[in-house]
């Protein structure tokens, strides 16, 4: 808004706030007395302080409206929402500071003898619980040693590496002498047999806390397979 009716004075003359008060009843005619009162008293109060001014600090004021904009509202915090900012401080000077590295370098052949130390072996039932081998499975179950090598080729049973060659069948997968249904659709989601057989067998909070395993068992292979498909894909 641009107040055009004030009278001319000289830049050191008191400006009246009844004049200033006339000019904008003039501008706004809606607004109401009180605000045109208050807004005519900061209009005065602003004058008296930069009317004194030479003209040439004047212009640098309307130059830089935007700081003053600021000052004016920080010195009212409580009229403006808080930024969530704050400023930075200047520390008086510069820490410089060097960190201890990644300490000495050794060979290959030293830091696998180094994790042979440290690695405990841990039996496959331990984490993966009761297995058994083929012959074993066809004895205790009647499954064919052909049928398992199937299915497993074609996804639908877990088989756990025992060794280097040897493979082991969690008995866990196994219901009637058949493979649970939606053990295919976990396997094929997931990045290999162990990491599929380890989420399995743990409890699940988008499951109520339940192992997907036994979700299976009891027929919630939809529910399985939509946690399998967030959790890998």
């Amino acid at each position: 808004m641009t107040v055009t009716a004030l009278p001319a004075r000289s830049a050191r003359r008191q400006l009246s706030e009844g004049d200033v008060r006339a000019a904008l009843q003039k501008q706004i005619p809606d607004a109401a007395p009180s605000d045109v009162r208050s807004l005519a008293q900061v209009v005065v109060i602003v004058w008296d302080l930069v009317g004194g001014l030479p003209e040439a600090d004047r212009r640098e004021i309307v130059r830089g409206k935007d700081r003053l904009r600021t000052a004016l509202l920080q010195a009212w915090p409580g009229r403006r929402k808080p930024s969530g900012r704050r400023p930075i401080e200047d520390a008086g000077g510069v820490e410089h500071s060097r960190g201890t590295g990644l300490g000495e370098r050794i060979s290959v052949v030293d830091g696998r003898e180094r994790l042979d130390r440290s690695v405990k072996a841990r039996p496959l039932e331990s984490w993966a619980g009761p297995v058994a081998g083929a012959g074993e499975i066809e004895h205790a179950l009647g499954i064919p040693r052909s049928t398992l090598s199937s299915w497993h080729k074609r996804g639908a049973v877990i088989g756990l590496l025992r060794g280097e060659r040897k493979l082991a069948y969690p008995l866990e997968q196994f219901v009637d002498a058949r493979p649970l249904g939606g053990l295919s659709e976990v396997l094929k989601l997931a990045p290999d047999a162990r990491s599929a057989w380890l989420w399995l067998r743990q409890p699940h909070g988008a499951l109520r806390h339940r192992m997907p395993l036994d979700v299976l068992r009891d027929g919630g292979r939809e529910a399985v397979v939509r946690v399998a498909e967030r959790d890998f894909v």
